[in-house]
């Protein structure tokens, strides 16, 4: 058999390969939710048939097919059956899947576990051999994405054919797509070619291209990094925090660091950056990327300190510590005489190995983020945390069976300052299907005082029992819809400030700001008298000359007092460029 003859094998049984994974992509999708009435085995096989399929094409053809198709199915098993177990966190199947951190982790699972396989096969030990790991994960990459780009081509010239054919009468292109099992194998069959012709031509499609373009941004990520960590202590960390997305910031760049750092060690020290000047970026690059990777941890620990854990910051606690972990062990790495770069390889491979237990963790009751969010719901209630902060509606329809049970210990709690009305909370989040409805679902008559749901400011300022409860049922309405209306931060979206704006006076007054929307924002003035707060006016901003105009980021500035009350020649509340004054 001629070279020519073999590569032409090697393609047909790839792209066999890629149309019978199309198939099954349709058959899976289309035609085996009308043969299985149980969702859950529906799920698994759906889990099973993408999970092994892709496991497969990215082995065939440095891999022969028998030992790849073995291997592809323990692995897709495996991963199927832990995605399993983690969806009876749920009655309903559906909640399961929108929630979808299991999903990502059984993704996850697979993406990860691939290079490992496929060094495995390469050689004995091969898997315990970085330099034959970053080769295989990187080639991987970049066949799976040239691939991709074929079979986008593929369905670009499919479709011109089809309108210029269309132009002369002929739709047989069109009746042939209308069967709906051609476009997936189709697409199968052109990414199977896809993925077999790449590999023939490894000489010439090479990872080393991207690894070197992205080489040069690690100057430019130096730079931006080391003005930043300049700048905080002219800031400070209050005003880091201030933003909403800080911690996806921060723990980005600390990812994108970690990753341009990798492309710069590559797999052995020949193929690395050579230039003192870039080695020497490299290694200044993994001693600072620590911080922001820190940040990122805290700023998570801050919103699960004052608002308690959800399913999504659970997710973030955890990929902020591995970010963090990563990060400490590249910087130490660079601190260490000698092969530095050795040793961050060490921790590359380390942290891969790490990461796909906790992804094979986070499908089992360990890490199961449903009931531990739910424990720290039941804990801030049992400590009286107000209704308004507590997760009420997410535990009943979107933390599954862990949620209902952490509702029941909550009504069950009879010394919770509010104990009445948050069992009517419960109930009224059991029946609303629609978060919006829910949130939205306080009239006048249900609002009895609003003591412990508007936060006060300056932070260690307090106002007497039921001092807002005198306001008009309509304000106190609106005040309790605002706070009720929380960001995913779990911050309220409401404030009252107060002060003695009026030196010469000696009565309390208060500006209380509430958020409707992103772009709606009600203020108003409020003064103390005999122990309860009265509406006094409007809000000015004294700079302006004018109503203020606030946004999310003053009022987040006034929620983690980043604020002061200065003379102006009067006190006024100066924030985000504002000076608000109470006017009568």
């Amino acid at each position: 058999m001629t070279e020519e003859t073999r590569r032409a094998a090697a393609r047909m049984s790839i792209a066999s390969v890629g149309a019978i994974a199309g198939l099954a992509v349709w058959g899976l999708f289309e035609v085996v939710p009308d043969l299985i009435d149980n969702e859950r085995s529906v799920m698994a096989l759906i889990a099973f048939g993408l999970g092994f399929f892709g496991v497969l094409l990215a082995l065939l053809g440095p891999i022969r097919l028998i030992p790849a198709g073995v291997a592809s199915g323990v692995c897709a098993a495996g991963a199927t059956l832990m995605l399993y177990w983690a969806s009876f966190r749920h009655d309903d199947l559906g909640t399961f899947l929108d929630i979808s951190h299991s999903v990502a982790a059984f993704i996850y699972l697979l993406t990860v576990s691939v290079p490992f396989l496929a060094a495995g096969f390469v050689m004995p030990g091969g898997w315990r051999r970085y330099e034959i790991l970053f080769d295989c994960a990187w080639n991987i990459v970049v066949r799976y994405a040239a691939a991709g780009l074929f079979v986008g081509v593929v369905w670009g010239v499919v479709m011109l054919s089809d309108a210029l054919l269309g132009l002369v009468g002929i739709t047989a292109i069109d009746w042939l797509l209308g069967f709906e099992p051609v476009p997936y194998l189709l697409s199968g069959l052109a990414l199977g070619l896809g993925l077999a012709i790449v590999h023939e031509l490894n000489d010439f499609v090479s990872p080393f291209l991207l690894i070197q373009l992205l080489r040069v941004l690690m100057p430019v990520l130096l730079v931006v990094l080391a003005i930043f960590i300049l700048a905080l202590p002219f800031r400070g960390l209050g005003a880091l925090f201030g933003q909403f997305s800080a911690a996806t910031t921060l723990a980005s760049v600390a990812f994108a660091g970690i990753t341009l750092i990798t492309t710069a060690i590559h797999r052995d020290d020949d193929l690395s950056v050579q230039g003192i000047g870039m080695l020497a970026t490299a290694r200044i690059l993994s001693v600072l990327v620590p911080v922001p990777a820190a940040l990122a941890l805290w700023a998570v620990w801050l919103r699960v300190d004052q608002y308690g854990l959800t399913p999504d910051r659970v997710v973030a606690m955890v990929a902020g510590a591995i970010v963090a972990i990563y990060a400490v062990g590249f910087g130490v790495a660079a601190l260490i005489r000698g092969d530095w770069r050795r040793h961050q390889r060490n921790v590359n491979k380390g942290m891969a190995l790490i990461t796909l237990g906790g992804a094979a963790l986070w499908m089992t009751p360990v890490l199961n983020s449903e009931r531990l969010s739910t424990a720290s719901q039941v804990a801030r209630a049992a400590a009286g945390a107000p209704i308004s902060q507590l997760a009420l509606w997410e535990m009943a329809h979107k933390w599954g069976r862990a949620g209902e049970d952490g509702l029941d210990e909550i009504a069950a709690l009879s010394d919770h300052p509010e104990a009445g009305a948050l069992k009517e909370r419960i109930a009224q989040a059991r029946q609303e299907t629609q978060r919006w409805t829910f949130m939205n679902a306080i009239d006048s008559e249900t609002v009895r005082t609003l003591h412990g749901v508007v936060p006060v400011r300056p932070k260690g300022a307090s106002i007497p029992a039921g001092a807002l409860d005198d306001l008009s049922p309509d304000m106190k309405r609106r005040t309790h819809m605002a706070c009720a209306k929380t960001f995913e931060d779990g911050y309220p979206g409401c404030v009252m400030v107060v002060g003695r704006f009026e030196p010469l006076e000696t009565t309390d007054q208060a500006i209380l700001i509430l958020r409707r929307s992103a772009s709606n924002f009600e203020q108003m003035a409020l003064i103390l008298r005999d122990g309860r707060f009265q509406q006094a006016g409007s809000v000015r901003d004294l700079v302006k000359r004018s109503y203020p105009r606030m946004n999310d980021a003053a009022l987040l500035a006034l929620l983690e007092d980043r604020f002061s009350i200065v003379p102006a020649p009067r006190n006024v509340l100066e924030v985000e460029g504002m000076q608000l004054f109470p006017q009568n």
